[in-house]
């Protein structure tokens, strides 16, 4: 499907019911500090943006591929001792994310790995699919 043809489809089906969802969510009447009053406050408070799937029929309707791709490092970051300071937790996202971009792009990430510590330091090779 096109993404004018996705975005049509997204304006006749599903923005009625997100209209729907905050005109209930403006008149209910919340207070305090439970989970509750949290999801809702923070529903009307990111209105915008949880429509802008609507707006460009290319943008996604979730975000479980950027979900995926962290989920490794969430679960293994608990295990990991060079994990415990600032400088360590860095130097994982950054290899994180060289690992996740080769993986997207459907390199060998052993291979990709290889090439590119075998390069001078300074040499820079980025993990896209040619």
């Amino acid at each position: 499907m096109s993404a004018d043809k996705r975005k049509q489809q997204r304006l006749a089906k599903i923005k009625p019911l997100l209209d729907g969802l905050f005109a209930r969510l403006e008149t209910l009447q919340v207070s305090g500090n439970g989970n509750l009053a949290k999801a809702v406050n923070y529903a009307l408070h990111e209105k915008t943006n949880l429509y802008t799937f609507l707006e460009d029929g290319n943008v996604p309707l979730d975000n479980n591929r950027a979900e995926n791709a962290i989920r490794p490092f969430t679960v293994g970051r608990k295990n990991w001792i060079h994990c415990n300071t600032a400088n360590g937790a860095k130097a994982s996202a950054v290899l994180y994310s060289i690992l996740a971009t080769a993986q997207a792009n459907g390199l060998n990430t052993e291979q990709y790995l290889t090439e590119l510590f075998s390069q001078p330091v300074g040499t820079i090779i980025l993990p896209l699919n040619t």
